[in-house]
């Protein structure tokens, strides 16, 4: 087969829209940015036109595009050795686990690797029912956890009901602390935040606090709505499952790596937990 790397804008475009398919996209119609380079917070396309990445692309690209320390390390390490299964160990494998250990919250000692965010939230759902023994998750009406189907049942995303009927049983779904449009007609952000940790309490109490593994939070909340928690919210979940034995996970792969001004979107609010998912800015996407 020839292949050639002096394709022309057009056959790359041709290429791509044939022979691939684009996430959370309608696949007909579509006319993507045909990205040529990029370095720190720009792209440029194959026309020359420069783009300012506000959303670093995923909410991930955390370090800028382009960072030569990075990518020279990245060389050096392929050189040496690329890859081992996971009953092997590497220098950087000991290096990365200490180094999460020193950042996360000093209960959380143990680092488990996966290859992205939703396999992340997958792999603390199963840790969290192993542990506990118990099978059913809790989790916020307006949240993203990721779009594989065990992820995508976890949160509460609208564009998970095209496959809905699928989903992962043993979810149950609480309304978020939202005080600009309290569901509880609060007068205060902290009055919405305390009636909203009560319903919570209210609906594991009928579905069997002894039946409940964890309570999976967003750090801060990402694209299902942006909702920030009010004062007091997260103290009073953390008290919920310390009085019924229920995990508290925080989901970071968005808010974390420094994308809230801390290191995870979960050091605002001084709670301590029993899980942390990590994904995006672990890699700032190289």
């Amino acid at each position: 087969m020839e292949t050639t790397f002096d394709l022309d804008k057009e056959q790359i475009l041709r290429d791509n829209l044939d022979y691939t398919l684009f996430s959370w996209s309608k696949q007909a119609g579509l006319n993507p940015i045909n990205i040529e380079r990029a370095e720190g917070v720009y792209l440029w396309d194959r026309d020359s036109r420069r783009y300012l990445d506000f959303s670093s692309q995923l909410m991930n690209v955390n370090i800028g595009h382009g960072d030569q320390r990075v990518t020279e390390a990245v060389a050096a390490q392929m050189r040496e050795v690329s890859y081992v299964y996971p009953g092997m160990i590497t220098k950087a494998r000991g290096d990365l686990g200490r180094r999460l250990a020193d950042i996360t919250p000093a209960n959380l000692t143990k680092a488990f690797f996966t290859l992205g965010g939703a396999e992340s939230i997958e792999n603390a759902v199963k840790l969290a029912r192993i542990y506990t023994g118990r099978h059913k998750i809790v989790a916020l009406y307006q949240s993203f956890h990721g779009a594989s189907y065990g992820a995508m049942s976890v949160g509460g995303d609208p564009r998970k009901f095209a496959v809905d009927s699928q989903a992962m049983p043993g979810v149950v779904h609480v309304e978020n602390p939202y005080a600009y449009r309290c569901p509880w007609y609060s007068t205060t952000p902290e009055e919405c935040a305390q009636r909203a940790a009560d319903a919570m309490e209210r609906i594991i109490g009928y579905e069997n606090p002894g039946s409940v593994a964890a309570i999976f939070l967003e750090g801060e909340s990402g694209t299902s709505g942006c909702i920030k928690y009010p004062p007091g919210y997260w103290q009073r979940v953390r008290e919920i499952c310390d009085k019924h034995g229920i995990l508290l996970v925080a989901d970071e792969v968005m808010s974390g790596f420094g994308r809230t001004g801390k290191w995870f979107g979960s050091d605002h609010h001084g709670v301590k937990v029993d899980i942390m998912c990590l994904a995006k800015g672990i890699t700032a996407g190289y």
